[in-house]
């Protein structure tokens, strides 16, 4: 769940972001996903937002039911892609 104290929160942050969801996730509904990349877009906020249209919430652990081997696969690979570009610049 994303609660209206984390969104409000987008306000202060400063680094880039990549956020990952399932686009079944129970938790975080997509309309939850949209008003998170609304409020981005609103503030100017450096981000990437990707949604795995057949992951649930916690695709990424490999010790849940909810795991999905295909998504965390490609968002490992996105996010070091992402952390090389953004630390590299860091430096």
């Amino acid at each position: 769940m994303v609660l209206d104290e984390w969104v409000d929160a987008i306000d202060h942050i400063t680094v880039p972001l990549y956020l990952f969801f399932g686009g079944i996730d129970p938790f975080i509904p997509h309309e939850r996903v949209e008003q998170i990349e609304s409020r981005l877009k609103v503030l100017g906020k450096e981000y990437r937002l990707k949604v795995y249209p057949d992951a649930d919430h916690g695709f990424f652990c490999d010790e849940r039911s909810s795991y999905h081997r295909g998504a965390a696969a490609d968002a490992w690979r996105e996010l070091t892609q992402f952390f090389r570009q953004h630390l590299k610049e860091a430096i």
